[in-house]
């Protein structure tokens, strides 16, 4: 599977277009995080969250990298700066953001279910495996962890 995502994505990229990976982003599993930050900062998180939802995820990625700058910590953050490398393409720079979202010490399930989508997404059962147990340990998002554990399912055979 990581070989077909790699292959994939060389393709899109060698004829100027980005894969877009299917995952949605959930908002309103941020907000927790995004209560953290100051009021002028949550102000720029809305302008960032319509820019990734009309699809310029470019200029989006600029403002959360300034975000980011201040606020390193900060989960939601993160997991819209991994949405946003995903939406152009950019499978590491996705990871790379999930696992700082990861470690971060604030956030709710939805981090473990960001992390094990995108794990799935590049192959990774294990660390999909290890993430949907969080997720399923929390108990709010059981529909969302058992769609995943059946798309792992379905792709036993070529992980």
């Amino acid at each position: 599977m990581k070989r077909i995502v790699l292959i994939l994505f060389l393709a899109a990229a060698s004829f100027g277009a980005a894969p877009k990976p299917a995952m949605e982003l959930r908002v309103d599993r941020l907000a927790s995080a995004l209560k953290l930050l100051t009021d002028g900062d949550r102000r720029v998180v809305e302008e960032t969250i319509e820019l990734i939802k009309s699809g310029n995820n470019g200029l989006a990625l600029a403002r959360l990298s300034s975000l980011n700058a201040s606020n390193p910590e900060n989960s939601s953050l993160r997991i819209l700066t991994a949405y946003a490398q995903l939406q152009l393409g950019n499978l590491f720079g996705a990871l790379q953001e999930c696992k700082k979202a990861e470690v971060s010490p604030n956030g709710n399930s939805y981090k473990c279910y960001f992390m094990a989508k995108l794990a799935f997404l590049t192959g990774d059962r294990l660390t999909c495996q290890r993430e949907l147990q969080h997720v399923k340990s929390l108990g709010d998002m059981q529909a969302e962890a058992k769609q995943l554990e059946k798309d792992l399912k379905k792709t036993s055979g070529s992980m």
